[in-house]
């Protein structure tokens, strides 16, 4: 398997496309933590001149992942910087094959600068140098980080799984049916952590009724809205999916005229609706998020956090559908 992973070109693109959605580094090592796949050599702290103190350390050798420790559902390491790494399992039928290394990242917030300052005169770094590198490391809360692991697991599982099927004669339907699930369940979750929203839903596209339907919600309340049907150039995301532009809704902020009737919602304070497209600009979907909260992360940073969310989901969706 893990073979397998080191020539797939399909995996080593989804993991770069990650890499700069998420600006996390991520690769992945085998059981004797040998690098299969490293996309990536610098950057996104990769570049301490102390690196082999930090997350590199014992890279290629058996030690490099007795540094990782039991956390929850994944591996734990902290390194002397006190920036912490993820290891995600990535199984065999008996037991993990490799690993997929995610981070170095700074926990809910940085240190105080007096601590780096020590941690840099302990190890005998340039100060300037070290902060300019430790400025390369996200930042990333909690529920933000259990988001992203949670959604590289299923990918990680997933990429595997396909894996298999690209070698393998049989085709199955409904393996792929149920496993789409889980990917879009899990992306949402991650789209709403990041841009800390309330709620949120992916809507696909059916090409033969002409119509958005959808697929994954949460936080819509209870009634059904499964069964909702939304016509191609009817409604803020049918107009999107028709355009394919997206859409940014901001309390008080100019709106495109040709959706300005169908606000609805006042205690709405920010909406993206975003077309989601394929390579060849062909509808997938559409994929609305809103808070109800002025002055949010998402009204904020709205117009990043559209480019943030193009790429999430043409990494996620794009490449494995």
């Amino acid at each position: 398997m893990i073979k397998k992973i080191k020539t797939n070109q399909r995996l080593e693109q989804i993991l770069l496309n990650f890499i700069d959605v998420l600006r996390i580094n991520i690769f992945i090592v085998d059981n004797a933590g040998n690098p299969v796949l490293m996309p990536r050599s610098s950057g996104l702290g990769w570049n301490l001149s102390a690196c082999k103190r930090g997350i590199l350390q014992d890279l290629g050798t058996p030690q490099f992942l007795a540094r990782f420790h039991k956390e929850g559902h994944y591996l734990l390491s902290v390194d002397p910087f006190e920036l912490q790494s993820f290891a995600i399992p990535i199984p065999s039928e008996i037991q993990a094959t490799g690993y997929l290394i995610v981070g170095p990242v700074v926990l809910n917030k940085r240190l105080e600068p007096s601590r780096y300052q020590e941690i840099a005169l302990d190890f005998g770094l340039n100060l300037h140098q070290f902060t300019e590198s430790l400025n390369e490391i996200r930042v990333v809360s909690f529920n933000s980080l259990k988001s992203i692991l949670d959604l590289l697991f299923d990918l990680s599982q997933y990429a595997i799984k396909v894996i298999d099927k690209d070698n393998s004669s049989v085709k199955d339907d409904h393996f792929l049916i149920e496993n789409h699930q889980y990917i879009f369940k899990i992306l949402l979750d991650l789209t709403m952590a990041l841009t800390q929203a309330e709620c949120g839903s992916i809507m696909l596209f059916d090409k033969t009724a002409g119509e958005l339907h959808i697929k994954v919600h949460k936080g819509l309340g209870t009634q059904n809205v499964e069964d909702v049907r939304v016509k191609i150039g009817e409604g803020i995301a049918g107009i999107a999916a028709q355009d394919k532009t997206p859409f940014v809704i901001n309390e008080g902020s100019s709106v495109n005229n040709r959706i300005k009737h169908l606000l609805k919602k006042p205690e709405l304070k920010c909406a993206i609706v975003l077309p989601i497209v394929d390579e060849n600009n062909h509808l997938i979907g559409v994929i609305n998020v809103a808070t109800r909260q002025a002055g949010s992360v998402l009204a904020a940073n709205s117009g990043q956090m559209l480019k943030t969310l193009a790429n999430i989901t043409s990494s996620a969706i794009e490449r494995i559908l």
